[in-house]
């Protein structure tokens, strides 16, 4: 019997994905998504407050600090701030608002506003982000009152409140008895008030008052040949800006013993005038403004302000005549104070170009350095140097600290370099300073590093700051105002500050640095460091050679020229390594006679 084979058939096998596969495709496509839809909104927002941030109620999301500075300025000046009232039992009184002067530091607050979304854990700044966008960021600024003007409105509503005491009294066969006094407590009602105001919510706040002891007959019986007229109070009054302020008789009888005239006493009096002074005086406000490039026009980011000032001297020989003349009122003599960057002569300050421009790197920078750095630079948004004056860079970046929006951050300090408050401002100031050496400004005052730091390129031309005692200043001596405009490009780590105005005829070169006294650093140095584990080792600092470098500036102005040196002393630095508990230390050779 015979078989037959038949031919085997092929049949092509069919590749069957699983819903899983197809799952975990479309899951990694999403996350690839998601991680470019997350860089690029990240991108987006890299000079600009997150969106959905608010000030105050005011939407500032998507805007740079310079924007939201100049929206701020508009939608809150004068700054509106709910009704506060002081009353009695029987009475009461809505205290004027406009004229207790608030004043808001909006670059501390827009700094403040701008760092949300950038603190903590990656996982930390993508919570605080939502949150923005959702509309669940509203920040309300810390605003700064003027105590003198809040006791002052005070003090015209206590005149009302007061009630003198009466001493016993008998009249015929009528005995009248002792009434005690009503005063006020012009202090602890003015605390109530200023702590009121701070929390910028409606109040109703009671007047706080004392009881006085009602006065004892045998002593307020006038003396014979007393002027009689000293007894009443003096007023002073400002018919400009509604200032009242009184020398009660109490006060009377103390500077003015016996009530003689030519007793005055001058120390006494003196006090109680600069009292007043502090509660009147308010500093002029300074314009800042802004160099549009694409147009060459000067904008205005934040108004000026007039202050106010009272002339002590003025007021103490005013009452000295009053008393001599038995007057019960006089002038307060306030004075106005002019902003020096006034808002209303823009056109008349020569900003008109470029004058000059330093730049510096910090690419690879740790976060905190970072928002250090643009923190810093944002202080100086819009600010102008008058013709003449001298530029102090701790005057305008003002107290390096946590509460100014500082972080934690690598620090020069003594002879080591440690975590410390601030850590990157220094590239803030040593941008500026290039600046004002590129434009041949007179540097007033300059220091450098304790050693060569290599974020600032080339040794001699940085400038350390450590606020107060350590600044940077320079004079502007181009004959018109100075327009100081920073630029900061934290995705390529680059600081650039432009300072417009009119440039003089004068032609500026840097020199090269010439490097002399070079000094060789010291061996290595180890320190234990029980957070490390046994063995391990981590170098925090790098050696630096020690050196004193000089730069020559050259500048060539109408046929003069002079050369300015700067002058560096650097102090050589060891390599430092951290070491773990029991880790071989190696040994420090012996030197060669």
């Amino acid at each position: 019997m015979q078989t037959t084979l038949s031919a085997p058939h092929y049949h092509p096998r069919v590749e069957h994905r699983s819903s899983a596969d197809f799952l975990v495709i479309w899951f990694a496509v999403a996350l690839l998504v998601i991680v470019a839809l997350f860089a690029g909104w990240q991108f987006w927002h890299t000079d600009r407050i997150f969106t959905g941030m608010r000030i105050a109620g005011v939407p500032v999301g998507g805007l740079t600090r310079a924007q939201a500075l100049i929206r701020l300025n508009e939608d809150l000046t004068p700054y509106p701030l709910p009704p506060v009232t002081l009353y009695t039992e029987d009475q009461r009184w809505v205290l004027s608002t406009a004229q207790l002067t608030p004043q808001v530091d909006w670059m501390n607050v827009i700094n403040t506003a701008y760092l949300v979304g950038r603190r903590g854990s990656i996982g930390e700044r993508i919570v605080a982000q939502i949150a923005a966008f959702s509309g669940r960021h509203d920040i309300m600024p810390a605003i700064q009152f003027n105590e003198g003007a809040v006791r002052q409105q005070i003090s015209q509503i206590a005149a009302e409140v007061r009630r003198p005491g009466r001493a016993a009294v008998e009249i015929g066969s009528l005995a009248l008895p002792s009434q005690a006094g009503i005063d006020v407590d012009l202090g602890l009602t003015a605390e109530l008030v200023l702590a009121a105001l701070q929390r910028q919510q409606t109040a109703t706040i009671p007047i706080q008052t004392v009881t006085v002891t009602p006065p004892d007959a045998s002593v307020i019986a006038p003396a014979a040949g007393v002027n009689e007229t000293i007894r009443s109070p003096l007023t002073l009054r400002d018919g400009e800006s509604g200032l009242l302020f009184a020398l009660d008789t109490a006060t009377l009888a103390a500077i003015l013993p016996a009530n003689d005239v030519a007793r005055l006493n001058e120390g006494m009096l003196r006090a109680v005038v600069d009292g007043w002074a502090s509660q009147i005086n308010i500093p002029a406000q300074n314009a800042r403004l802004r160099f549009n490039s694409a147009n060459g026009q000067v904008e205005v980011i934040q108004r000026s302000m007039v202050g106010r000032r009272l002339d002590v001297d003025a007021t103490m020989e005013g009452i000295r005549q009053a008393l001599a003349s038995g007057q019960n009122q006089i002038r307060l003599p306030v004075h106005s104070v002019a902003p020096k960057v006034d808002a209303n002569r823009v056109n008349e300050m020569g900003i008109r170009e470029l004058v000059a421009a330093g730049t510096t790197y910090y690419r690879g920078s740790s976060a905190a350095r970072i928002r250090n750095i643009e923190v810093a630079a944002e202080k100086f948004v819009g600010v102008v140097i008058p013709p003449g004056e001298i530029f102090s860079f701790n005057r305008t970046v003002e107290d390096v600290s946590a509460a100014n929006g500082f972080e934690d951050s690598a620090i020069i300090w003594g002879d080591q370099t440690m975590v410390g408050v601030g850590g990157g401002v220094c590239q803030v100031s040593t941008t500026v300073f290039r600046a004002a050496i590129n434009a041949g400004l007179p540097i007033v005052e300059r220091y450098n590093h304790g050693y060569v730091v290599s974020w600032y390129g080339e040794p001699g031309m940085d400038a350390t700051i450590y606020t107060p005692n350590v600044d940077l200043r320079f004079r502007n001596d181009t004959g018109s105002y100075l327009l100081i405009q920073p630029a900061v490009d934290s995705v390529n780590g680059v600081i650039t500050f432009n300072f417009y105005g009119t440039k003089p005829n004068r032609q500026v070169t840097i020199g090269a640095p010439v490097i002399t006294d070079v000094k060789e650093p010291g061996q290595p140095v180890y320190r234990v460091d029980e957070s490390l584990a046994p063995g391990q080792r981590r170098q925090v600092e790098y050696a630096q050679r020690g050196m004193t470098v000089t730069v020559e500036r050259t500048i060539t102005e109408n046929g003069q020229r002079r050369v300015d040196k700067i002058v560096s002393h650097y102090q050589p630095w060891n390599a430092v390594f951290l070491v773990g508990p029991g880790t071989e230390i190696p040994a420090t050779p012996t030197p060669t006679p």
